[in-house]
């Protein structure tokens, strides 16, 4: 009887040296094991029997939810600001934190936005699908055509270089739209001598990011219509890509009024894209997975401004609907889809920020829900745009 006595006292002992450790283990999630031994079940006395529960302050609420997680990209976009001249010029922007990892909207100040490119007068990118290489409208001496550049790790914009296949004394360009496999690339063009409009009409043109195959695929009719706003479908639809754009026209009654439209990337088989008749639609954002197209309507008798259309497997319009029940005030503009499809950008300039009304990036979910406002600085944005991290700091 002594020695088990005994034993049981040391027993106790051992515990009570031990409960230490195994608390600590147990509030770092660790297991009890030394640095270089393998993880090891508790003992079989410190297992809780099958009918004990947790404490009641360690049960999660039944409300509560898990954060929600960062998307892993970040978000490219013009900002318009001063180059040491009252004008204002858009300069090319990106955010650099991840699109969702913001805490709130007051960490969104300019220390959260870098430059993509050290240059005013640069715009409106278009990311090809290795990431890397960029397509934009620049301004120069001689008028508004495209530009290149080469993105680098960082996420910063080198080796700017007017696009080869574009002579600015015959042909001036913006609206690029690289082609999903990284080949060709849309745009809108225009004859120098005035600004792009109904009476020097924009027509929609492609042709090889080597500058070669130049090809004009509409064929605008001063004074009557215009084209503008290329976008690609993500894959090929019966054999071929498709480009959406907005087709501007005059109507009997003397107003403009533009529609979608897609035709196949040589410019045949033109076909409607939206239903309304009587609605102006612009802007037309492909989404990912072909099968719904993005885009912003001007009615009088709308709600809403953003839009988007299903698509059957030959493109045509099958349904369409307001993108946000609960639409911003104001207008917004520049769709963009992610890459996964999950959510939209666009700008919007429903709040105030430094006692104006700025025109703000902001991005919702596929389906126009959690609203999320992604800078806050009191400049006007425009054309947002959706990059993969990386290897973004």
């Amino acid at each position: 009887m002594p020695a088990a006595r005994a034993l049981g006292r040391s027993r106790w002992a051992l515990l009570l040296v031990s409960a230490p450790l195994f608390f600590v283990a147990c509030a770092d999630n660790a297991t009890l094991a030394g640095p270089n031994e393998p993880a090891q079940a508790p003992p079989v006395d410190s297992v809780p029997p099958r009918d004990s529960t947790p404490p009641r302050d360690s049960v999660p609420p039944r409300d509560s939810t898990p954060p929600r997680p960062a998307s892993p990209y970040v978000l490219l976009f013009d900002r318009h600001e001063s180059d040491m001249s009252p004008i204002l010029r858009p300069r090319l922007m990106r955010t650099a934190f991840v699109v969702g990892d913001s805490a709130s909207p007051a960490s969104l100040i300019d220390s959260a936005v870098q430059p993509v490119l050290d240059l005013a007068g640069a715009y409106d990118a278009s990311l090809a699908p290795n990431g890397r290489d960029l397509l934009m409208t620049c301004t120069t001496g001689h008028g508004t055509t495209l530009c290149a550049a080469t993105l680098d790790s960082l996420g910063v914009a080198g080796r700017l270089r007017v696009q080869a296949g574009i002579r600015m004394d015959s042909l001036l360009a913006d609206q690029a739209a690289i082609s999903p496999d990284g080949q060709r690339v849309a745009f809108r063009g225009w004859m120098p001598g005035g600004p792009v409009g109904l009476f020097n009409p924009g027509d929609i043109y492609v042709m090889n990011l080597d500058g070669t195959g130049l090809v004009r695929l509409t064929n605008a009719v001063r004074g009557q219509s215009s084209y503008e706003g290329p976008t690609w479908s993500p894959q090929p639809i019966n054999g071929t890509y498709r480009i959406a754009f907005a087709h501007e026209q005059r109507s009997a009654d003397g107003y403009m009024v533009a529609r979608l439209e897609s035709m196949r990337d040589d410019g045949g088989d033109v076909q409607a894209l939206t239903l309304d008749a009587e609605a102006s639609d612009r802007a037309p954002a492909w989404s990912p997975d072909g099968r719904t197209v993005a885009f912003v309507r001007r009615s009088s008798s709308l709600v809403g401004d953003l839009w988007t259309v299903r698509l059957d497997a030959n493109a045509r319009p099958v349904t369409e609907q307001a993108l946000m029940t609960l639409d911003p005030d104001g207008e917004q503009r520049a769709p963009a889809w992610s890459p996964d499809g999950a959510r939209l950008a666009f700008v919007s300039a429903h709040e105030i920020l430094g006692n104006f009304y700025n025109w703000q990036v902001y991005s919702v979910t596929a389906d126009g829900r959690d609203l999320r406002r992604h800078t806050s600085t009191a400049h006007e944005h425009a054309n947002p745009l959706w990059r993969q991290r990386a290897s973004l700091p």
